[in-house]
Order: structure tokens, then C-alpha cells, then sequence
């Protein structure tokens, strides 16, 4: 019985009420490193339950869809310039794929196919207010209510689907055009595009709305939408007419598998289907460069897509850095836990000895310590879900994701507290070593034992994994922040200083945007305004064809930028040779060259291409050979990423949609003035105004975010560093305080005690720089490899790793301060008393 008893010690001290109030007298002893203690815990805790409840959105989305193991969606990938391969997307040839393996008798059960776009649309609230929204509209077929189990939560779906005035909203789609959720039987006047005609044109339909469904997963296979239809109405029957083609991209396709079949020869025959038709009219012979075909097909099973789809290699990059961050942040805080509780442990040596003493084995130690640390980690825990919960809006902005489940749900609870076990389980165990090296009569009597060199060593060796995650998010945070800033600042050949931008909606007539342009022309402050397929260098669409110049040999050249009268004004591009018409009437077949595109046409000098004819292919506005008005000096409308290829521009008198762009000596004025004209011009599209530089941005925005996630990481790892070399030094101060004393009295200066500090922490910081810093350089080049246009980091690209060893150096220099102080005021009656 006696021994069974001693056997049960540690679970009853597990739940003894005398060993919790131990734990928090513990606690409450030194309130000072007890909070930092607390503080980086919860630091690293709120870390990863916002990482986790991340990952689980990016990569577990559509876990609940039924019968997963079977459902698959297709991808495919194309050819591009110089024979380049594109990486996988998710849209595809949707319509004649799916006609096509229909025909085929594929092993197919249900198959949707899915087009999200913008519907302009506007409705009469309860109250008589016309209220005006932009719904992205999902097309689909009807069985896409049993592959992803759709279900209204009033009304009936299925019509919905197949009248062709019904209409399903979402919830959220309800509360943006009507402002509530009762909306059965409610009409809506949504603007569309009819085509089949030389211009589409924009008819108003009034539609009805039959449903009401939840407000998609936005991380989900289908993604966000705000409405629901079928495919049965003219104007939807019209757009799916014009989005056919093989050699386009329009679409997902979704289906599942019968029993017995499998994705990959569906994959096949799709590729098969794909590779009897023929190459796209008009594709330079420069895409198939090398040989191969001019796209490719694959079908990619719904569980695998999050890992292994579309997308997936910068989503693995994303949720791989952020478990990386989140793990070493939670790390460095466990390592500060051992390292300033070790120091406390040392000092408890009596109250050890004495419970030893008593008849306290190892087991009933390291139960002791895990109360106490278990009682920290849960402090840390409630501090971190507080701190989870208030950053959740600051961390969904900067990270430009949206939340589906709250932070503080059933699951992040148990994630908090699970890893606080772990957190207190694996700084127990070190503090329980040192405990089961105190001997009772030696410590009984007074006599102080130290932890040895081996607990020295191991301090040492975690501050130094510290120091070198620190070092290597330090370095990495420099890295990424050096080359967005070399993305925004790159020459590109126009200004962009006071340059503003908009979207304009595709409906657009060209009569409503020449009132526009005219309106905001008339500003005062304004000097140029002109409208253009896109914003120069935000690089959204690359399309390219082929001109004959000099030789008669055909040359790739991209053709993306179409621009009204002004443009070049706006952006001060400067003309090299020739000129355009105030109003871009003469130059109904013209084109303006960049020098780049001048010389690789064979023109010396590049000026003397202005009046020459160049021949085109058929599908460069139907072949017709255009005349060069211009010649301009290089600009680049490409990302960092992609190599420059030179530009072939389109001056047009008019044009529908696209981007206006304009240049004021007053952009906060202008801006101010430009959101009042765009809610009364356009009421349903509510276009963001932003500044050229910015609209740039919205390019490299994932290159932003993991700016903003090593920044953020690398801040945490300075800071956790900070606290690791307080409590190595305040460890030091403590071994070394005789010796220092005892220096002190044969004559030694402040110096001489300030050097020997600095030896201690100097070969932590060099050690971790030594180890750290190499692999920080091996991963900046990794990443660097992507980019064409790399900044200059300086000698051998030194930059980053020479900013993350002085800030490493910098932290100490703060931390130890104040100890190198307390050295320096040491009595030698107090310490050689000890």
C-alpha cells in the first residue's frame, strides 16, 4: 500500500489544490519576469492560433463537400513568350470541355460548370430608396446544388436556377442591394451585356429573386459570390456563347467521378480533346518556341487541390512561412521560460533540498514544475486568446484574409490549451533536471550548487537558437522589404508622382466615358486625364502578337496598352519621333512603338520606323497592316518577375471600360472630388481611386503580405531575443558576481567588467550570426531567383545580412545594459557574503 501510495504522489500533486497555490506564490514572488515570461508566451500562443485558424481556411475549405474522394475540378496551363510555360490555373475552357467529355462518355456523374461575374444591379429597399450594388454573379449549372450540396435557406433554389428571371442572392448579396435578408419574391434591374453584335450592348433585365442561400466560404473551391444563376437566360446564353473558345480560359468545371474511374484519365482524355483542335488563329510562332503543345489540360481531385492545384505553390509558400513563424516564435518563448526560470530553480535550492529531503523523488519534482509551469502557460493562454481576438481585424487587413471561422471557436480553445500541456511539459523537464542535481545536505547547509557546465552549455546553446532565428527573420524581413521597395521605385519611363487611377466598368459606353474625361478635365488642378486598357506597369492582362518590320520576319511584341488622346501626357512619356493627332482620328490604323519594339523591328535609327507600314497577323484587328505615328522612349509594363519585351501601343479616339488615369497638382483634392462624381456617374460600381503607385502594388500584393508576415516575425524574434539575453545575462551577473567582485578589488576598471560581459554575450551573438547568416543568404537567393529585375543589396548582396547582425547587436547592447549597471555597483561586502 506505501508503495502504491508513492507511486500516486505525482498525480496527486497533479491535483492538489497546495501544489496550484505553490505555483502561483511562485508566480507572484517575481512579478517582473514572471509578466515577460507570460507576455512572450501569449505573444507566441496568439501566433499560432491566428496561423492555424489561416491554414485551416487555406487548406481544409472544402473538407465538408460530400462524396470529396470523387469530386475533381479541371486546371490547365499555356504557352507564353519565348516558349515559356504559365503556371496551372484554375480556369479553363469550361463550356466546350464540358460538352466535350459528355460527348465522349466520359465516367462522369454530375458536372457544373462555374463563371463568376460582375452583375451592376440596383433595387428598391422597404423604405423607397433605390440603392445600387455590383453583385459577382456565379453561372452555373444545376447540378452544382448536389456537388457542393447547396441548399436555400428560403426559397426554392432549384427554380431559381432554371427560370430565366430567377435569381438566388446570398446572404450577404441580400444585405448589399436591399439591406435585409427578406427578399423572396423582391425584383432587381441588373445591367447586362448583350453580344452577338458588332459592340455588345448593355439592356437592363429585371430579374426576380427566387432564394436565399448562405454567404459562401470566400477560401472555398467556388469563392466568393454574392449571387446565383443559371444558365438559361439570354443574356447568359449570349456570354457563354462568347466565352467558348478552346483557346480561352473561362470558367471552372467541376464534376465527380463514377465509381471505378479515375482522375488522372480523365485528365488524359480532357488533354486528348484539347490536342484536336487546332492552334489558336494568330499565336506567335515565338509561344511555341522549343515545341510542345500550345496549352495543357489536367483534371485535379478536390481533396488534393489545395496542396497540389492551381495556386498551390505560393499557398505552400504562404501557410509554410507562417507555421515556420508561428512555431519559432512559440519557441523562442518556451526558450526565455527555461532560461529565467532555471536562474529562479537555482535559487530554490533550499526549499529542493528540503522536499527532497522529505522524501520527494523525481517524479514528484517534475510534477511540482509542471504545476507551476502549467499554471504560467495557461496565463499566457487566456493572454493569448485575448491577444488572438483583438488582432484578428488588425491581421485579416494587413494579411488580406478574411476570417470564415471566429479565432475564439470550440477548436482554438482546445488548441490554446493542448499547447499549453506542451508548453509546459517541455519547460518542466529542463527545470526538473536541474532540481535532480541539488543535493539535500549540501543545499540544507547553505552550500549553493550551480547547474554545471553541462546546464551552462545548454543556456548558452538555446539563447544561441534564439539569437539565430532572429538573425535569419531579421535578415529575410530585409530582404523582402528591400525588393518591394525596388518594385515600386523601378524606372519604368513614365512618371507616377501625383498620378491617379480608376477602374471603370466594362459597361461602359464611350459616350458616358468622354463626359467623364470631360467633367474631370475641367477641374482646375487637374492637367491631363485619358482613359487606357489598364494602368501602365499593374501588368493584369499581357497580350502579344506579331509585326514584320524591315526584314519581313515576324516579331513577338506585347500589344496590351490601348490609350485615348492625352495619355502620354499624363504619364510624361516622352516622344522620341513623331506625333498624334489631338483627338487620335488619324490614327484610326496607327501604332505607336517603344524604341525596344523600333530596333527589334529592324529600324536604325529607331526614330526613322515613324510613317512605316507594318505588317500583322489576322488577329491583330482583323490583319490590317498598321502604320507606325510614334516612336517613344523604353517603358516597361511588366513585373519584376517577367522579362521586358517591347511594347506596341494603340492610340484609339474612343474606347468602352478600362482604366482613366490623370495627373493633378492636388491628388487629395482631386480624390475627394473624383469619389462624389463616380457615386453620382456610377452608383453601382462605387470604383476605388487610387494612386498610380498603388494601383502598381495591387501587383506584387502577395510580395507585400509576406513583407508584412517576416516583419512582423522578424519584431518578434528581436523582441524574444531581448528577453533571452536579459535572462542569460542576469544569469552571468549572478555565477560571475565574486569574480567580479574580486576583479573589482585588485584595480579593474569599468572597462575591464564591460569586456567581460561582452566576451560572454559577443560569442552568442557571433555564433549566431556564424550559423544563422549563411542559411539567411542561401534563402534570399532562393527567393531573389524569381525576379528579373533584383534589387542591388549591395557588395555580394551583403545589404540584409549586415542590417540583421547590427540589429542583433543592437538588442543586446539594450538587454544587457542593465545588468553591465548592476556590475558596475556591486559592493564587495554583499557579494562576498552571498
Amino acid at each position: 500500500m506505501a508503495r502504491l501510495l508513492h507511486q500516486a504522489w505525482p498525480m496527486n500533486l497533479l491535483l492538489s489544490s497546495t501544489a496550484w497555490r505553490g505555483a502561483w506564490r511562485q508566480l507572484r514572488g517575481e512579478p517582473g519576469p514572471a509578466a515577460l515570461v507570460v507576455l512572450g508566451l501569449a505573444l507566441g500562443l496568439a501566433l499560432a492560433l491566428l496561423a492555424a485558424a489561416m491554414v485551416r481556411d487555406k487548406l481544409w475549405a472544402d473538407a465538408g463537400l460530400p462524396e470529396i474522394d470523387r469530386m475533381l475540378t479541371f486546371e490547365w496551363r499555356v504557352r507564353g513568350p519565348g516558349g515559356i510555360t504559365t503556371e496551372w490555373f484554375p480556369d479553363v475552357p469550361a463550356t466546350p470541355l464540358a460538352a466535350g467529355l459528355r460527348e465522349a462518355g466520359a465516367p462522369l456523374g454530375p458536372m457544373t460548370r462555374a463563371l463568376n461575374v460582375p452583375l451592376p444591379a440596383r433595387a428598391t429597399d422597404a423604405a423607397g430608396t433605390q440603392r445600387h450594388a455590383r453583385l459577382w454573379t456565379l453561372l452555373a449549372d444545376p447540378d452544382i446544388r448536389e456537388l457542393f450540396a447547396l441548399k436555400a435557406l428560403s426559397g426554392d433554389l432549384a427554380a431559381a436556377m432554371a427560370s430565366p428571371e430567377g435569381i438566388a442572392l446570398t446572404e450577404a448579396g441580400a444585405m448589399k442591394l436591399f439591406g435585409t435578408t427578406q427578399v423572396i419574391g423582391r425584383q432587381l434591374t441588373a445591367a447586362v451585356a448583350m453580344y452577338g453584335e458588332a459592340e455588345p450592348r448593355k439592356v437592363d433585365v429585371t430579374l426576380t429573386v427566387l432564394a436565399l442561400i448562405p454567404t459562401p466560404n470566400p477560401h472555398a473551391a467556388l469563392e466568393a459570390y454574392d449571387a446565383l444563376t443559371g444558365f438559361n437566360a439570354p443574356a447568359a446564353k449570349a456570354f457563354v456563347e462568347q466565352e467558348s473558345s478552346w483557346a480561352l480560359g473561362a470558367g471552372h468545371l467541376y464534376a465527380r467521378l463514377q465509381p471505378g474511374a479515375r482522375a488522372e484519365d480523365m485528365g488524359a482524355l480532357a488533354q486528348q480533346l484539347l490536342d484536336r483542335q487546332p492552334i489558336p488563329p494568330g499565336l506567335p510562332a515565338d509561344f511555341l518556341k522549343g515545341g510542345g503543345k500550345f496549352a495543357y489540360l489536367r483534371a485535379m481531385p478536390m481533396r488534393d487541390r489545395p496542396l497540389q492545384g492551381a495556386g498551390s505553390p505560393l499557398r505552400l509558400l504562404q501557410m509554410g512561412a507562417l507555421g515556420a513563424a508561428a512555431a519559432s516564435v512559440l519557441a523562442m518563448a518556451v526558450i526565455n521560460f527555461i532560461n529565467l526560470w532555471s536562474v529562479r530553480t537555482l535559487r530554490r535550492q533550499r526549499e529542493i533540498g528540503l522536499r527532497k529531503s522529505l522524501g520527494a523523488g523525481a517524479a514528484a519534482l517534475a510534477a511540482q514544475f509542471f504545476v507551476e509551469a502549467w499554471v504560467v502557460a495557461l496565463l499566457a493562454g487566456a493572454l493569448g486568446l485575448l491577444l488572438a481576438w483583438w488582432a484578428t481585424p488588425v491581421v485579416a487587413s494587413l494579411m488580406a484574409h478574411e476570417f470564415n471561422a471566429a479565432v475564439l471557436a470550440p477548436a482554438g480553445l482546445a488548441l490554446v490549451l493542448g499547447l499549453s500541456v506542451v508548453v509546459a511539459a517541455s519547460s518542466a523537464l529542463p527545470l526538473a533536471l536541474i532540481a535532480q542535481r541539488v543535493q539535500p545536505a549540501a543545499s540544507l547547509a547553505g552550500r549553493s550548487h550551480s547547474e554545471g557546465a553541462a546546464g551552462r552549455w545548454l543556456r548558452r546553446g538555446l539563447t544561441l537558437l534564439q539569437f539565430g532565428a532572429a538573425a535569419l527573420f531579421t535578415a529575410m524581413t530585409a530582404v523582402v522589404l528591400w525588393q518591394n521597395h525596388h518594385a515600386g521605385a523601378l524606372q519604368r519611363g513614365f512618371a507616377v508622382q501625383d498620378r491617379l487611377a480608376f477602374d471603370l466598368p466594362w459597361e461602359i459606353q464611350p459616350a458616358q466615358l468622354r463626359t467623364l474625361l470631360a467633367r474631370i478635365k475641367s477641374w482646375p488642378e487637374v492637367e491631363a486625364a485619358a482613359a487606357s486598357s489598364d494602368v501602365p506597369g499593374r501588368d493584369f492582362a499581357s497580350y502579344y502578337s506579331e509585326f514584320k518590320g524591315v526584314s519581313g520576319q515576324p516579331v513577338n511584341l506585347r500589344t496590351s496598352l490601348e490609350f485615348t488622346p492625352g495619355w502620354l501626357q499624363v504619364y510624361g512619356v516622352r516622344v522620341l519621333a513623331g506625333r498624334l493627332s489631338p483627338d487620335h482620328a488619324a490614327e484610326a490604323d496607327a501604332v505607336v512603338l517603344d524604341r525596344s519594339a523600333a530596333q527589334a523591328l529592324g529600324f536604325s535609327p529607331p526614330e526613322s520606323a515613324v510613317g512605316r507600314t507594318l505588317g500583322t497577323n489576322s488577329q491583330y484587328y482583323g490583319g490590317k497592316p498598321a502604320t507606325v505615328a510614334a516612336v517613344i522612349a523604353d517603358i516597361r509594363l511588366e513585373d519584376t518577375r517577367s522579362a521586358h519585351v517591347p511594347n506596341v501601343l494603340r492610340p484609339r479616339s474612343e474606347m468602352r471600360g478600362g482604366v482613366i488615369s490623370l495627373h493633378s497638382r492636388d491628388p487629395a483634392a482631386t480624390r475627394a472630388k473624383l469619389a462624389a462624381l463616380l457615386r453620382e456617374v456610377l452608383p453601382e460600381e462605387s470604383p476605388q481611386v487610387l494612386s498610380v503607385a498603388d494601383q502598381q502594388a495591387r501587383r506584387i500584393a502577395e510580395d507585400v503580405r509576406l513583407g508584412r508576415l517576416v516583419a512582423v516575425v522578424g519584431a518578434l524574434a528581436l523582441f524574444m531575443s531581448a528577453l533571452g539575453i536579459y535572462a542569460l545575462a542576469a544569469h552571468t551577473l549572478r555565477r560571475r558576481e565574486r569574480e567580479i567582485v574580486l576583479r573589482k578589488l585588485h584595480g579593474a576598471g569599468h572597462g575591464a567588467v564591460a569586456r567581460l560581459l561582452a566576451r560572454e554575450f559577443g560569442l552568442v551573438v557571433g555564433l549566431a550570426c556564424v550559423i544563422a547568416l549563411p542559411l539567411a543568404g542561401w534563402l534570399a537567393e532562393a527567393y531573389l531567383g524569381q525576379f528579373v529585375e533584383r534589387a542591388d543589396m549591395g557588395p555580394f548582396g551583403l545589404g540584409p545580412l549586415a542590417i540583421a547582425a547590427a540589429a542583433l547587436v543592437a538588442v543586446t547592447v539594450l538587454a544587457v545594459l542593465r545588468h553591465l549597471f548592476a556590475a558596475f555597483a556591486l559592493r564587495p561586502a554583499q557579494a562576498l557574503q552571498g
